[in-house]
């Protein structure tokens, strides 16, 4: 699992690559909910690049969000492929955080 911060925008940018697994999760979560927890702006997460969620990528996911949320920040998920998008709409992860399609509706939907 790897991840990359973009801090240049109006938002902070994560991307993430490779299995949000337990293993996956593990390895990102210090780095993960630090990153999100210090920024002073909204946070979109770009998973264009995760071929497989599980329930603590998911955990990972939700707690980021409120963290957020309890911050007065936004949070969006962006790109997931159509595997992940599929456990989202199975959890029904979409109605406590928005999942839009690409980077440009994360734009738009925070309204950067």
């Amino acid at each position: 699992m790897d991840m990359v911060v973009d801090t240049g925008g109006a938002s902070l940018r994560v991307m993430l690559a490779g299995r949000l697994d337990a293993a996956g999760a593990e390895k990102l979560e210090t780095a993960f909910t630090t990153a999100v927890g210090v920024a002073a702006r909204d946070v979109v997460v770009d998973l264009s690049g995760v071929t497989f969620v599980g329930s603590l990528g998911i955990r990972l996911l939700t707690v980021a969000a409120r963290q957020v949320a309890r911050a007065k920040r936004r949070f969006v998920i962006c790109g997931a492929q159509p595997a992940v998008s599929e456990v989202f709409t199975t959890v029904a992860l979409d109605e406590l955080i928005p999942i839009v399609a690409d980077e440009a509706a994360a734009r738009a939907h925070l309204g950067a």
